[in-house]
């Protein structure tokens, strides 16, 4: 298939759409590009009743990692529920991005929407990096600024730096930009000025992390419950323990920034997600003021099986964000409850032999686990199962670690290491809140505190849900919603 959008025929852009939506893993409530490959969200924010999502794409559906050659799409939604696809609205057609773009941000500066990222051009045979902009106007279509908003990367840095963070700040523009240094360790710069067309250097984000990978990508900064909080991407981590298994890492600090000298003061960092697909998270604020999170929903490099069927990957649903002590908690957002259908509940004792729960069963569900009491070394959930596959939770109580395993999830992600992720809880297992779609798992954990997220795909008849323990019995409340967008 050809990579660039251009060179394909209107005739095989409505098969490659019809082909998308015939896929048996095609997601109910997840947003996914109508065919080829959904790259991570690059603008995400609230704007006279409307929610407006942009995402790198290309219409390659063969990737494996975010191509060079790609565009930015707009899907927009009035709920956070449904969304509708609004097309390419960034192309790489002017002199600044004809190699290339890098998504970054869509912000409200001033009385402008406007939407910022990074652009690649060949000189010579050199690539040059500038970082771009345009506005967006009451037809959803971005503008391009004619000049680039900052030129060069500063003196000290590599050329290596991309996915601008706007925001305003005390009426002044700041711009944050994750890079490296010619040590080639992760950093982010800030530029500040009057407005977007007058942003000067003001040094780097003084974290105190001199060695921690090697490029930080698509920063975020933003206040949240009084305290400030700074997202990066982190490319270049080595793994240990339960920590850092996946290519690269999306994460957070929490703390204050100082304006003057830069400096942000924060906790340690902390993972957003402890599961398989989850990376470069964007972040908008609700019609009611809550700090709303979505992610790409997949791992650069990992091959998965749908792309065979023309489209890939998608976004994790849309996450309510608080701060609890150095924690960042997300929840599910509430107006995803619509989609509920009629509740299932059920309570009672799982012990040492496999109890099938045959009312509790589907593809696409949401489902709460409370703990009620808890005397099992080990318990163990299983679900999305049949005779051949079964996606499962383990929960070990004398160590506090609870393991998804995709062993058995159905045909095989390649380019993944390992089949188990497991976090460590810093306290016993209380709660679990599960969203499956046909494709996909997200789990809550403890009210949100830590979350687990993956692919997965089953084939269509693995459904049921069975619980056993080891060495003891759990005393468990379930309740499950079949969900339908309605």
């Amino acid at each position: 298939m050809p990579k660039k959008l251009e060179e394909i025929s209107r005739a095989e852009i409505d098969d490659l759409i019809q082909a998308a939506e015939d896929s048996k893993w095609k997601q109910v409530y997840h947003v996914q590009p109508p065919f080829g490959f959904l790259g991570a969200p690059t603008g995400f924010n609230y704007v006279n009743g409307i929610y407006h999502l942009f995402y790198e794409w290309s219409p390659d559906s063969s990737l494996t990692e975010t191509p060079d050659s790609k565009y930015i799409y707009h899907a927009t939604s009035k709920d956070l529920v449904t969304f509708r696809s609004e097309g390419v609205k960034v192309r790489p057609d002017s002199l600044y991005d004809s190699e290339n773009i890098f998504g970054g941000s869509l912000s409200k500066v001033f009385n402008e929407i406007s939407y910022f990222y990074t652009g690649e051009r060949l000189k010579s045979d050199e690539l040059i990096t500038a970082q771009l902009g345009g506005y967006m106007n009451t037809d959803g279509k971005i503008q391009k600024y004619a000049s680039p908003l900052v030129r060069n990367n500063a003196p000290g840095y590599t050329e290596y730096f991309r996915n601008p963070y706007v925001t305003v700040i005390d009426r002044e523009v700041v711009m944050f930009i994750g890079t490296m240094n010619r040590e080639e360790f992760g950093r982010v710069l800030i530029y500040r000025g009057p407005s977007v067309e007058n942003l000067k250097f003001d040094g780097e984000l003084d974290t105190g992390y001199k060695v921690f990978g090697h490029l930080w990508e698509q920063p975020e900064f933003f206040d949240l419950d009084m305290d400030s909080v700074f997202i990066f991407n982190v490319r270049g981590l080595d793994k240990f323990d339960t920590h850092f298994w996946n290519i690269y890492q999306s994460g957070y600090m929490i703390g204050d920034f100082e304006r003057r000298g830069n400096y942000f003061i924060h906790d340690e960092f902390y993972e957003f997600d402890g599961g398989f697909d989850f990376y470069r998270p964007a972040t908008a604020v609700d019609e009611d003021g809550n700090r709303v999170l979505i992610a790409w929903m997949a791992a650069e490099e990992s091959a998965y099986p749908w792309a065979a069927e023309g489209t890939l990957n998608a976004m994790t649903i849309p996450r309510i964000l608080s701060i609890d002590e150095d924690r960042i908690r997300q929840l599910p957002h509430p107006n995803l409850e619509k989609m509920r259908g009629e509740a299932i509940t059920a309570e009672g004792y799982f012990r040492e032999y496999p109890t099938k729960l045959t009312a509790f069963y589907g593809e696409v569900y949401e489902l709460i686990i409370d703990i009620l009491e808890n005397n099992a070394s080990i318990l163990h959930i299983y679900m999305r199962k049949n005779t051949r596959h079964e996606t499962k939770l383990v929960y070990d109580s004398e160590q506090r670690i609870l393991t998804l395993d995709r062993t058995f999830s159905g045909e095989e992600i390649q380019n993944v290491d390992g089949l188990k992720r497991r976090i460590k809880l810093e306290e016993n297992l209380q709660n679990l809140r599960i969203y499956m779609d046909r494709s996909s798992i997200e789990v809550f954990i403890n009210d949100g505190k830590y979350t687990m997220t993956a692919r997965i795909f089953p084939s269509d008849k693995a459904e049921g849900l069975e619980m056993v323990t080891e060495f003891g019995d759990c005393r468990v409340q379930l309740t499950q919603y079949p969900l339908e967008v309605k």
